[in-house]
């Protein structure tokens, strides 16, 4: 998947809120396919970074 506004072929998907399970995630942590987006949350926020 590329990003729409810069082309990058890297992307990954922000996880919103507190993980309740770290471990469940860990790998798609560490292979940047999701990142950690923080606790606020709010109608607005971006679904994936790049």
């Amino acid at each position: 998947m590329k990003c729409p506004n810069c082309n990058k072929e890297w992307i990954a998907r922000i996880l919103w809120g507190y993980p309740a399970d770290m471990q469940s995630i860990e790998e798609e942590l560490e292979r940047k396919e999701i990142v950690l987006g923080g606790c606020l949350v709010t109608d607005h926020d971006p679904t994936w970074e790049c």
